[in-house]
């Protein structure tokens, strides 16, 4: 496979970059020229432009030579994808989360995936046409989650699945059934992300949301996988917990994480019913404040108010969250729904019975939520909706914490690496 995907959208284009898992948005007029420098050289097709259009052509270029969009003879590194793109959204989401399992063999006290278990789930067979159609969409991120993935006794083959057909898969796992062979098995998969869930730097405060004895076991099999694979450990930050995020960052380093990833609690399946443990918008800014001396080693959950930073582009006009816009979640019976986190309320079909490009273009609750226009949809601006349909009973409410964003004059702390994580 090429390094670089284009991926015709409304707008122009994305280019999606398989060496970093990023996605490039460009407009219609960068994106003739990246679609010409397919076939020409970039710098002979700058050179035949008016004189006047070329300064900011050669700046263009020279930006994204020097970021390896394009090869030493100037032609771009990558393929079309041969896709008509709707008029109004994107042609595919940029990640989907793809619960594989609704069991577990832990019972958290703040689980998003609550009720668990739940009966059904897609098999391999049926995971394989859905993969090729997520790549013929441009939707190259994929998020495994459960319940725990570990327990599905086919999940490489999944994983194998998923690269064969272009995508990039991340899995997110309690760590607790790694043992040798299932290191040495993330190690050999180059394309695989891994993170491991803990909730505190101490057994103490892990555990308490956990169980007990489940800090001490994961650090064991965390020594197994360090040997063999880069892994990440992803931290919710709770009401509890956010004092200690430097003592997370600092444990990440310490078992050999390549990263640490630190995501607010939400208010949806478990954690509904625990209110205490949610954090407060100054608790999860401060908390963000303190990380910034450990910059290499943190990201920001990306349905956060800092989607809305100035930095980034936007690929939808409305004014919506990531959900139906950029993400789309596919529950482990195969029912499709704009976010996880938005409920049963919020399925729009089944992949078992239609196809994953129908549903993401005509199922009803993604296009109310791609509506600003429709009814009750006029005080959400930003945020995340379930956390307003949580804290204000309406996922077109606004977002309380966008709310305090806004009011703080929507500054968080200038992170050096707010972008990837599986969901974004």
């Amino acid at each position: 496979m090429k390094p670089l995907v284009l991926i015709p959208q409304h707008f122009g284009s994305l280019v999606f970059d398989r060496r970093t898992s990023r996605y490039l948005p460009f407009d219609r007029a960068a994106t003739e020229l990246l679609s010409r420098s397919l076939h020409e050289s970039v710098f002979a097709l700058v050179e035949a432009l008016p004189t006047g259009e070329q300064p900011q052509a050669q700046a263009f270029v020279s930006t994204f030579y020097r970021a390896g969009l394009f090869d030493i003879g100037g032609r771009l590194c990558g393929e079309l994808l041969d896709a008509d793109p709707p008029v109004d959204h994107l042609l595919g989401p940029l990640a989907v989360h793809l619960e594989l399992i609704a069991t577990c063999n832990l019972a958290c006290t703040h689980c998003f995936a609550t009720p668990l278990p739940r009966r059904g789930q897609l098999s391999l067979s049926e995971l394989v046409p859905l993969f090729a159609e997520l790549a013929s969409m441009g939707s190259f991120r994929l998020g495994l989650t459960g319940g725990e993935v570990l327990l599905r006794p086919d999940l490489f083959e999944i994983l194998d699945e998923a690269v064969a057909a272009g995508l990039h898969p991340c899995v997110t796992t309690n760590g607790l059934r790694i043992d040798e062979r299932i290191a040495r098995a993330f190690g050999e998969r180059e394309l695989v992300w891994l993170n491991v869930s803990l909730e505190g730097s101490t057994a103490a405060r892990n555990d308490a949301i956990r169980g007990e004895g489940t800090f001490d076991r994961v650090l064991e099999r965390l020594k197994l996988l360090a040997e063999h694979a880069r892994f990440t450990l992803a931290f919710t930050i709770t009401a509890d917990n956010h004092q200690e995020v430097e003592a997370c960052a600092e444990l990440a380093r310490s078992v050999g994480a390549h990263t640490a990833v630190f995501r607010p609690l939400y208010p949806v399946g478990a954690a509904a019913q625990r209110p205490e443990l949610m954090p407060s918008f100054e608790d999860y800014t401060q908390a963000l404040a303190r990380l910034a001396d450990h910059a290499e080693l943190s990201e920001i959950d990306p349905f956060s108010p800092t989607l809305r930073h100035d930095r980034r582009a936007r690929t939808y006009a409305n004014r919506g969250c990531g959900a139906a816009n950029l993400v789309a979640s596919v529950a482990s019976d195969g029912q499709v729904s704009p976010c996880s986190f938005l409920g049963p309320g919020f399925t729009s079909g089944n992949v078992r019975r239609t196809s994953f490009r129908t549903i993401w273009d005509e199922g009803h609750r993604f296009q109310q939520l791609r509506s600003p226009g429709a009814p009750g949809c006029g005080g959400f601006e930003g945020g995340c909706r379930a956390r307003s349909q949580a804290l204000r009973g309406s996922p077109f409410a606004a977002d309380p914490w966008h709310d305090a964003w806004r009011g703080g004059g929507g500054h968080l702390p200038p992170l050096a690496n707010v972008e990837r994580t599986c969901g974004e």
